[in-house]
Order: C-alpha cells, then structure tokens, then sequence
C-alpha cells in the first residue's frame, strides 16, 4: 500500500510542478497576467478551476467523518456556501465586472475612500483570517493521511505539505493554478466515482447498507432532511456564517474578474455551483456506507483513511489517496494565491509603495502567498478539527467585513467613519465571544450583526454623508449601473 500510495503521490507532485513552470513566462512580468490571466479566460477553464476549488479535500474529508458520525444530513452544512453562491451570482457578478476591482478591498477603498482609504487594512485582515483558515484545514487534511499512510509524524506531514503547495502556487500564479486544476479536476471527479462505487461494493450493496441502519434505528442517518428540526439548523448555518457568501471568496472575485466576458463570468460561476451541489453528496454518503464496516473503536478522524486502506485494493486505494490530494492542493492553492493578492493590492500598492511597479508586485504576492502559506502551517499544528477551522475563519471575517460590505451596495448614507467604527466594533465583539464563552455560539453572530450596524449607521449620522461621486462607484442602483443586466 505504502509504495502504491508513495508512486501515485510523487508523480502527481511532478506533474504539477511541470504544469507550473511551463506557465512562469505568462507571469513573470505582468501582474495582471499572474493575478487575474490578462482577464481572458474561456467558460471551461472558469468550470474547471471553480469545481476544482470548492470541492476540496478538507471539505470532502470533513463531511466524510460528519456524515460518519451524524448521517448524511450533514450535507447541508458544506453545501451551505454553493446555496448563498445562487444570490451571490444574481445579485452581484455582473457589477464586480463592471467596477473592475481586483478585490474586495479595493471595492470598500473606492466607496469608503476617506483616510487615505485605510478602510481596505482591516478588509485585508479579515479576508486573510478566512483564507489562512481555510489553507490551515487543507494542510490538516492532507497531514492527517500522509502520516496515517506512511507512518510520518503529523507537523513533519504538515511541513511537507506546506513545501509542496505554496512552492508551486508561488511559482505562475493563477495560471499555474487553472492549469494544473485541469489535472486535479480530472483526478477529483474520477476519484469521487471511484469512491462511492467501492464503497458500496466492499459495504455489500446498498441493500445491506440500509439494513444496518434499520437494525439499528438510525435509519435516519441515511437521509438529507432527518430529525424533526433539520430546517431549523440549516437556518440557522445560512443566516450566520452562510451569510458570509453574499460577498464570496476573495478567490472567487480574482475569477470574475479574470474571465473574457460577463457572459463566461456568470455562467461560469453557476454552472459548477449546481455541479458542486450534486457531488458532495458522494462524501456524505460515503460515511455512512464506512459505518457498515468499521468498528466504532477506530478514532473519527483516521476513520476514512481506515476505509479506503482496508477495503479497496492496494492499486485502488492509492489511486484514491492521491485524487483526494488533487482535491484539497487544487483547493489550497487558490487560498494561497488569493491572500498574496490581497496584501499586494490591500496593504503594499496603497500604503507602502503606491509606484511599485508589476514585477515588485509579483513579487509581493509571491512572498505573501508564502507568509499565508507559513500561517496556514501554525493552524494546522494548532488545530486538526477541520470543520471548526472552516467556521472560525467564516465567524471572524463576517463579523468584520461583512455588515460595510452589504451598505456599500446598497447604502448612500454610510461613510467611511460608520464602516471603519462598525468593523471595529463587529471584530471586538466577536474576539469577546470567542475567547470568554465556554463554546461559542454562532447565533451569537446575529448579535455581532446588529451591533456592527448599529454603529456604523450611528457614526456615520454623527459625521457628514459621504460624496456623492464615491456612492454612485458601487451604489447598487447607481447610474453606472443602468444598463447592466444581473443574467448577462
């Protein structure tokens, strides 16, 4: 199993790595050429890159062992962001092509301009927050069966996984990465396939699945809506941290921005969204078939690895680890490169050197893709809970960014004293709860919510409005906006 797993391993590894230096030439001297692919990408690289990044392997790990452990209905929970994904697209893709910002930050700059547009430095923090998570809970993923497989300590696992991903993400930029997503996402999409049909194989057929858990009254874990109040809990998920996908990943708008057109930008987006929606149910469906036959004796956490090691073949199995490698480096990397964008277009272009030219721009994003690459490590030593690392980042970020975010749309009145005082006070508030409750809540988000707009309505009635030039940029029914259609 180990030299199976060990081969597949290095020769994926190789071949991104290649894939990567072939597309250093596109992105050594044009930042936008290494940010955003001289905005010319085509409908199926766009369907490919997303479906490659939002199935991840940290994501289909997760809701493996939740699935696992709770049923299928779990599902919700990690299908949550494709479901706000729909509003986002409607409301949103085609007005972040038309402003033609590289990032959320330099939309809240152009809107909230006051102070030299410092508004973009607590923006910068709290979408780094999220990705660092983020990248923390791949590393954890692919150290947790790297040091399963071949026996290797966990934080040496996680040091070889940091090496790997941030070197090639480092290296072209995203076109390294929609490039080599074109390999991931053959590799996730077949190992996915593979995947349910063995494991219903080696479980005995689905037949003998479902009688498991009749004979031992959980039947309920074999469907999406169990339990008399699975409404309630999915509401609950979609009006806290499901909220943050109103504005999406900062990963998501650098591929907006990157495609040739509105039609490729829109249509790009929601098909892999629907895509998305059916092919995370293999996973959930996959922890429940282990529970079959596993013993409960196994630790959750190892006991997907358990399942593929013991009942696949040794060819079949390591064909399997290394398309769920695929999956979570093919997510990661996007992680990674969208942080290094936001400190060299958030931080350096506009505060430490507003002349830097391209090159020193890559450069900037080069070196911060490796710094978030360095935090994402420290996370992932810290904490192998990769759900809880996922809701933290979602917790921190939307309590800071997300209430200014919303009035820049859809506010004339807000300035940027009322932005800056409610991100001040949405990110105290949420550092309040989590450090002195016992568990933090995420109903306590609805608090944090009101509370960040309360001041940011109160000092920005207390200060003058702000210019009507600066409203009318992002305004949703500006005229900039007119003749703008939301399905292009």
């Amino acid at each position: 199993m180990n030299l199976w797993a060990f081969n597949f391993i290095w020769l994926y590894i190789l071949a991104i790595f290649i894939i990567s230096l072939y597309f250093v030439k596109k992105a050594v001297y044009s930042y936008e050429e290494y940010s955003l692919c001289g905005r010319s990408l085509t409908y199926f690289y766009m369907v490919i890159t997303y479906l490659s990044t939002w199935i991840g392997g940290g994501s289909i790990i997760a809701l493996v062992t939740l699935s696992y452990l709770s049923g299928v209905s779990q599902y919700w929970l990690v299908s949550m962001p494709c479901l706000i994904g729909f509003s986002f697209a409607f409301l949103f893709i085609t007005r972040i092509r038309t402003i033609r910002q590289y990032s959320i930050g330099d939309m809240l700059g152009i809107r909230f301009p006051d102070y030299k547009e410092i508004i973009r430095i607590p923006t910068a923090f709290a979408l780094i927050i999220r990705n660092v998570t983020v990248i923390g809970m791949q590393f954890s993923a692919t150290a947790l069966f790297i040091s399963y497989i071949f026996k290797l300590d966990y934080n040496l696992a996680c040091l070889f996984t940091f090496l790997v991903i941030t070197a090639y993400t480092a290296l072209s930029g995203l076109w390294g990465i929609v490039a080599t997503d074109l390999l991931q996402g053959f590799l996730q999409a077949t190992g996915l396939l593979v995947l349910l049909y063995q494991s219903i194989k080696s479980s005995g057929g689905w037949d003998k699945v479902y009688d498991f858990y009749l004979s031992t009254n959980h039947s309920d874990f074999l469907t999406l809506v169990s339990g008399t109040n699975w409404w309630n809990e999915i509401g609950i998920y979609i009006s806290t941290i499901g909220l943050f996908f109103l504005m999406s990943d900062q990963g998501d708008w650098q591929r907006i921005n990157s495609c040739k057109s509105d039609k490729v930008a829109f249509w790009s987006y929601l098909t892999p969204l629907c895509v998305t929606l059916l092919w995370l149910l293999i996973p959930a469906y996959v922890g429940v078939v282990q529970r079959v036959i596993l013993s409960p004796a196994i630790p959750s956490q190892y006991a997907f690895f358990q399942f593929i090691t013991g009942s696949f073949s040794v060819s079949v199995a390591g064909f399997v680890l290394v398309c769920l490698l695929a999956a979570i480096t093919s997510s990661a990397d996007s992680f990674l490169l969208s942080t290094g964008l936001t400190f060299s277009r958030d931080i350096v272009k506009p505060f430490i050197n507003p002349a830097a030219s391209d090159k020193e721009l890559i450069f900037w994003s080069r070196f911060f893709t490796l710094v978030a690459g360095g935090i994402g490590f420290a996370f992932a030593i810290i904490g192998k809970d990769l759900i809880g690392l996922w809701i933290l980042g979602l917790t921190i970020s939307s309590s800071i960014v997300l209430v200014p975010y919303l009035f820049a749309w859809f506010s004339k009145r807000i300035n940027t004293n009322g932005a800056l005082a409610g991100m001040l006070s949405g990110g105290l508030l949420c550092a309040f709860f989590l450090l002195f409750s016992d568990k933090f809540n995420l109903c306590y988000l609805w608090l944090i919510f009101g509370i960040n707009a309360l001041v940011c309505v109160t000092f920005s009635y207390m200060s003058k409005p702000p210019e009507s030039a600066d409203v009318s940029k992002t305004y949703y029914w500006s005229p900039v906006f007119k003749d703008i259609k939301n399905i292009p």
